[in-house]
């Protein structure tokens, strides 16, 4: 049996899905260790596994104690800064942390995600083969997807392809300046340059997990042999949570909706709270349960109508299943989880992967995409009395629901992962293409 060492991103929706994939590992008799910043410890150690903190303490809830100048910057400054300053800058912690751990472990195996920069220097440094996590394919050059982060639809003809080809290549020379700093990085820890360095970099040889499937993705004729689609992997129910009382029995009334902007947004974003608030007090016949993720002054005083109920956290699947409609960020995991449990949705993408979701849940028909940088209570309103009433929404996401259910996320992965183990060698899907 194999040891094998989770390095995460220690936020929630690149962490939590490796949790299942780890589970489907150890009852097959691997060893599974984590290492991460220490905001992760209590999930981990939670779920049976050893964790190894890493890093100096920086994470999603402290940011703006850490960095306050993040508060001030929206949209692409915001990422850009984000990037730059912490998952780039931060790194050189992460590797050096790091290094004693693996050299005293000695994993067989290490599996990090697409925004894992520290993953793919350490498993050079260390001679350690490596697994790529991944949500979805966006951040894979090719003129067939569209480029990462603009939320545009998949192209219709050539013409769109070579036009979005055209904004990859611009992407890729926006994105030199990371190229930069990773390859100084690379130097300063004895390793070569490489190119394309930041596109490229947690981009494994050897096998790419990406946890969705081919219903919910646009086609690609030449994606890369080593990425598989292999379904969901949905984790957000810590073993010691108990459902309080209001939950089960919860829904008094229909129509019931549920509104998250997840762990990040729910940092930057606290307005939106204000302007759900607003939209669900002209709606007394809906019955809503919103999580803010941390509690504030300015939550308390809003004035929350009676048809709305205010939690700092409820995981998804323990309320989802109980809703008629979600409405959310289009992070990935809310969009998984909704498809999972058959909900329509209106998303409301603020930022970065967000708007690839988004566009994806308009595409497919699952959901209405809603800006968010126009949007108002009464907009808000609008779309949630519309996707209510829409019953295309509900045939379609029934549809893609019964499709993605009989993936497993987690068995698929932890099947490929023991074939990379026994052989050494690049795992392959056997379709050959992007179908």
């Amino acid at each position: 049996m194999a040891k094998i060492l989770f390095a995460p991103v220690h936020v929630a929706g690149h962490f939590f899905p490796t949790i299942p994939v780890a589970h489907a590992l150890k009852k097959r008799g691997h060893e599974v260790i984590y290492i991460s910043e220490i905001n992760m410890k209590d999930y981990v150690e939670g779920e049976g596994f050893p964790h190894y903190r890493i890093g100096p303490g920086v994470w999603a809830a402290n940011l703006p104690e850490k960095y306050p100048q993040v508060l001030k910057l929206k949209g692409n400054s915001r990422i850009h800064f984000i990037l730059k300053e912490i998952y780039l800058g931060l790194s050189p912690y992460y590797i050096k942390d790091s290094l004693p751990i693996l050299k005293r472990e000695k994993p067989d195996l290490m599996l990090f995600d697409c925004f894992s920069f520290p993953g793919r220097i350490l498993a050079e440094m260390t001679n350690t083969p490596w697994v790529t996590t991944a949500m979805f394919l966006g951040l894979l050059p090719s003129r067939e997807m569209p480029p990462y982060s603009f939320g545009w639809p998949p192209p219709k003809n050539l013409l769109q392809e070579l036009i979005y080809g055209f904004f990859w290549q611009g992407l890729a020379v926006y994105v030199s300046r990371y190229d930069r700093i990773i390859n100084r990085m690379r130097k300063d820890f004895g390793l070569p340059p490489t190119p394309r360095a930041f596109l490229d970099s947690a981009v494994s040889p050897y096998l790419y997990l990406a946890f969705t499937s081919f219903g919910f993705e646009y086609y690609q004729k030449n994606l890369l042999p080593q990425i598989h689609l292999v379904g969901p992997s949905l984790w957000s129910r810590p073993r010691n949570y108990q459902p309080p009382d209001w939950l089960t029995k919860f829904p008094e009334k229909r129509p019931a909706i549920y509104i998250t902007i997840g762990t990040v947004e729910s940092v930057y974003e606290r307005g939106f709270f204000r302007l759900a608030i607003e939209a669900f007090r002209e709606m007394p016949d809906v019955q809503g349960v919103m999580t803010v993720c941390y509690p504030g002054k300015d939550i308390n005083g809003m004035g929350i109508p009676p048809n709305l109920r205010i939690e700092q956290y409820v995981p998804n699947s323990e309320i989802i299943p109980k809703v008629d409609l979600v409405v959310h960020h289009a992070g990935f995991n809310t969009t998984m989880d909704c498809l999972v449990h058959s909900k329509p949705a209106v998303a409301i993408p603020m930022e970065g992967d967000q708007h690839e979701n988004g566009r994806r849940v308009q595409v497919f028909g699952v959901g209405y995409r809603v800006p968010y940088r126009s949007l108002t209570p009464e907009k808000l309103r609008q779309a949630i009395r519309k996707a209510l009433k829409d019953e295309s929404l509900k045939a379609n996401v029934a549809k893609l629901s019964q499709q993605i259910n009989k993936l497993n996320g987690p068995e698929t992965s932890a099947d490929l992962i023991e074939k990379f183990l026994k052989t050494g060698k690049p795992v392959y899907r056997s379709d050959g293409d992007g179908k």
